[in-house]
């Protein structure tokens, strides 16, 4: 048996920005997606099955690399990217995954945006000793920031320069991280819809870019709370002015004493949050507001 590992995914600054060659500081998360492939020659047909974090499968099939079609799938829509990820390995790789069953196992809840798809991405590469950033490009799309922390040992800059990856791990681990926390928005956010109404703005993006770019450096060299509260607070202003879009602590958190930052695609998934009084006291406000998944950063991030 072959076991496979991909870590998922935050990033922290850069946002959308990244997509015209911003500069964005990004970290794999604790939780991922393993794949464990297994091959027993006497069937014709790659059996497929995917768990959630619960042990439930919640998508099965029988692919058929001869005719690059599934025999069986149980959810055709939800198996959508995975066909062309099949079909593409066996019209333009030339693999031949008879036999094999693979079995895909998340530890986070599909809904929680921290990279279903690009693990998988990153998984399948790994079997197929390909490259990720190219599965990616003929599926899901998007900067590739996912795929590279899906294999990072720790946190990275990941900038697109000349349209290709560059990646590079940093020294990321502030002394206040007990003072920092990830916060469930109890929506799951499409990045695809996210990265379409960013193609729409028709402002110059490079003054844009510079700005954050000038936060990213300054927050991965941050030893002061109050300065990196300050850093996520203007980080949050940029992009809320850049894309015309309401901050989220002005929509929903107007009397919380800390720095909210969104994360990814805004509007839902994760935020990122400073907090000064007590892990208790913190928890109970956002529970308050009706919203529970408050992750330490220390438990959250690789």
């Amino acid at each position: 048996m072959e076991i496979l590992r991909a870590n998922g995914k935050l990033l922290l600054t850069g946002e959308y920005f990244i997509l015209d060659g911003a500069t964005g500081l990004a970290v794999p998360t604790a939780k991922g997606q393993t794949l464990r492939v297994q091959q027993h020659h006497v069937s014709r047909f790659l059996h497929w099955e995917s768990k959630d974090h619960e042990g439930n499968i919640w998508l099965e099939g029988t692919w058929d690399p001869s005719t690059c079609e599934w025999g069986y799938i149980s959810h055709p829509e939800k198996a959508k990217y995975l066909t062309t990820l099949l079909e593409y390995a066996g019209n333009e790789m030339g693999l031949d995954l008879s036999g094999y069953h693979a079995t895909t196992e998340i530890d986070f809840p599909l809904h929680w945006g921290l990279g279903s798809s690009s693990t998988l991405i990153s998984l399948l590469a790994q079997w197929w000793r390909t490259n990720p950033y190219y599965l990616l490009q003929i599926t899901f799309g998007g900067s590739g920031y996912d795929v590279a922390c899906a294999t990072a040992k720790g946190p990275i800059l990941y900038q697109l320069k000349d349209a290709l990856p560059k990646t590079e791990p940093v020294d990321f681990h502030p002394a206040f991280s007990d003072n920092m926390y990830f916060l469930y928005l109890n929506q799951k956010q499409d990045s695809r819809e996210g990265i379409r109404h960013y193609r729409s703005l028709n402002d110059d993006r490079n003054s844009w870019i510079s700005e954050i770019n000038d936060i990213t450096n300054k927050v991965l060299k941050c030893n002061d709370f109050d300065e990196m509260e300050y850093l996520l607070s203007l980080h949050e202003v940029i992009v809320s002015r850049a894309l015309s879009i309401e901050k989220v602590k002005d929509r929903l958190f107007p009397d919380y004493w800390g720095a909210i930052k969104s994360l990814g695609a805004w509007g839902g998934d994760f935020i990122w949050i400073t907090s000064s009084e007590t892990a208790l006291e913190t928890r109970q406000y956002f529970s308050s507001k009706g919203y529970d998944t408050l992750i330490p950063y220390d438990e959250m991030v690789l």
